[in-house]
């Protein structure tokens, strides 16, 4: 079969079509560069030239949507250091129906825009990248500081819906902007992520109303501009027949660990999903390993419709022999 580019082998395998092999994702955070667009722009597109993959995600802060808004964070002193946010932007329900509307223009939701130029400008058109959006939901999650329980924002879906209902309209109209301005700025599409899927938080009444109902607005917005939308389904015992026909080219979980493997996600949608690689494979385990665990999850989503992706984002001491590994898996599958 005739070699394609990184886009031809993305767009093919988005669309369920035969690929000369099987597309590979792989992305870490740069917690001491992510607030340079210069760094962080050239340590993604490194990773990306280094092993070679097919579609890149950019990794900002996972609370770069929430600065804006006030919350305090404490930055770590190396890449492995997640940031957290020690003073959050709410702290009753009532600051939720007073939640200002961000200028997209400005602040840090400027700074990852220009992160996004810089990037478009370093690959010139040669392979589709991914900016970072998070769900309404697990933006309301984020800004009252919960960062592990999720207690703090389940007490608002369930003790004050009404506040809680206002300040996810202001944050989905402020994401909606965001990912405009990010196209504009030369994104190729977005890794769309949530938290808050799962039967280990919230009931599926409750996601619909407060989850469901507000993703469906923003990934509306993408449709026929986004040329790659990843849905990122994060955590355990996850509520995947819910999000499983949402509009979006891909999904990407912990087919391994989340109590939905590769096949049962195969069961629930015809969308192409990306998956396969383990976090805890990548960090400690050996290269025979990874490519192991690699081999099993394209033979078991098959050749067609697959993205060879890691669960989440790969911790950064794993080994770049682990990486390569993975990058091995996908060229072994190529079509003679």
């Amino acid at each position: 079969m005739k070699e394609m580019s990184k886009w031809e082998r993305v767009e093919a395998a988005l669309r369920g079509e035969e690929v000369d092999r099987v597309p590979i994702s792989l992305w870490k955070h740069y917690h001491l560069q992510d607030r340079s667009p210069v760094q962080l722009a050239e340590v993604s597109v490194a990773l990306h030239r280094q092993f070679d993959t097919d579609l890149i995600k950019l990794t900002p802060s996972g609370l770069y949507p929430i600065q804006d808004w006030g919350a305090t964070i404490q930055f770590g002193r190396d890449d492995d250091f997640l940031p957290l946010a020690v003073q959050p932007a709410i702290n009753s329900a009532e600051e939720w129906e007073t939640l200002p509307r961000l200028d997209v223009n400005k602040g840090v939701l400027r700074r990852e825009l220009d992160t996004i130029r810089f990037v478009a400008g370093l690959l010139d058109g040669s392979a589709p990248f991914m900016g970072t959006l998070f769900s309404p939901l697990n933006l309301a999650y984020k800004l009252c500081g919960d960062h592990v329980s999720g207690e703090l924002v389940m007490n608002y879906v369930r003790e004050s819906p009404r506040q809680l209902h206002a300040g996810l309209a202001v944050i989905t109209d402020v994401v909606v902007e965001y990912a405009a301005a990010c196209l504009e700025a030369g994104a190729s599409g977005f890794f769309f992520a949530t938290q808050l899927a799962t039967y280990d938080l919230m009931t599926p009444a409750e996601f619909k109303e407060f989850g469901v109902a507000y993703d469906l607005k923003v990934l509306e917005s993408l449709q026929a501009k986004s040329r790659v939308t990843m849905l990122h389904v994060c955590k355990q015992n996850l509520m995947f027949d819910l999000v499983a026909d949402y509009p979006v080219d891909v999904i990407n979980w912990a087919a391994a660990t989340s109590g939905t493997s590769l096949t049962d996600a195969r069961a629930m949608t015809d969308t192409a999903l990306a998956a396969g690689l383990s976090l805890q494979t990548l960090l400690s385990g050996t290269e025979q390993d990874v490519r192991a665990e690699a081999r099993e999850a394209i033979a078991q989503a098959g050749r067609t419709g697959f993205i060879l992706a890691p669960d989440c984002v790969i911790r950064g001491p794993s080994p770049d022999a682990n990486l390569a590994a993975a990058r091995q898996a996908a060229e072994e599958t190529r079509a003679s």
